[in-house]
């Protein structure tokens, strides 16, 4: 239940975005009807009906099915081109045609193309950036603490599902990590560690020896904080990043990915104690 729950609140940002979205494409297709319901002009209870039933068709495509996530709000933001094309339509006296129907569609579909696609990063510049995330969990510091600075010693006890495998280049100070992105292509990074105060804080500096110009990042920092509180730790972490582009910035902030990986990082802590706990 309290995964479920942190799944529901890194949604908190794509779910004002899909409602925003879907009470602009009521408004803007009912705009021009008169009448009121319950004292509120027509166009605003067609809003508000966009956005409870399109809102929580879309949000619950997001909770069942988290790996399109992503559609969720590229579709909810086509839709008021679709609505601002048959209004257009409308006024003109015509009605929604063949033509405008397939237009609107066009254009629903390059607005996905954009968002969903690297095609356009290569003409918008890379900026660095800063994010930082919070994340809660009921262990304490010292149980999450081996998760979050897993070295080759460690590697076969605390490392993740996607890194496959990690070799010291000088012993306690840095070493090479081999991923998996995406299930499929492997990426060396080169982590040196800056800082370990343990249980409380840990930092590293990386960066990625054969990383491409139109790498979407080559180098970085992590800095992770670990606050204990009355019934649990906070997990603060800071990233820096020597490069993102627009539409991954966006995609990040809206989708929370920061604090879905500390979640993640959390999640392997507290399953592994608890199979502990059922062990003994």
């Amino acid at each position: 239940m309290r995964t479920f729950t942190k799944r529901l609140y890194r949604e908190r940002r794509r779910l004002a975005v899909v409602a925003v979205a879907t009470f602009l494409a009521g408004a803007i297709a009912f705009w021009r009807h008169g009448g009121a319901v319950l004292g509120l002009p027509f166009w605003i209870v067609a809003g508000l009906a966009f956005m409870v039933c399109l809102t929580l068709a879309l949000m619950g495509v997001v909770v069942l099915f988290p790996k399109v996530r992503h559609t969720a709000e590229a579709i909810a933001l086509s839709i008021p081109c679709l609505s601002l094309m048959g209004a257009f339509s409308n006024e003109l006296g015509a009605g929604v045609s063949s033509l405008t129907l397939i237009w609107s569609l066009l254009l629903g579909y390059l607005f996905f193309l954009v968002y969903a696609s690297a095609w356009l990063d290569a003409y918008i510049p890379q900026r660095p950036k800063h994010v930082k995330s919070v994340a809660i969990s009921k262990l304490p510091p010292d149980a999450i603490w081996p998760y979050l600075t897993v070295t080759p010693d460690t590697f076969d006890t605390f490392g993740g599902a996607s890194t496959l495998r990690m070799d010291w280049i000088e012993k306690g100070v840095s070493f090479i990590e081999t991923e998996r992105v995406d299930g499929l292509a492997t990426v060396d990074e080169v982590h040196t560690i800056r800082a370990t105060d343990a249980p409380n804080r840990y930092a590293f500096d990386f960066h990625v020896p054969d990383a491409t110009e139109d790498a979407p990042v080559s180098a970085g920092t992590y800095e992770f904080r670990l606050i204990p509180f009355r019934g649990g730790t906070k997990l603060e972490t800071t990233r820096a990043f020597d490069r993102v582009t627009f539409r991954a910035q966006v995609i990040m902030w809206l989708d929370d990915g920061a604090g879905r990986l500390d979640d993640d990082k959390i999640l392997n802590a507290e399953l592994a104690e608890r199979d502990r706990a059922a062990a003994a």
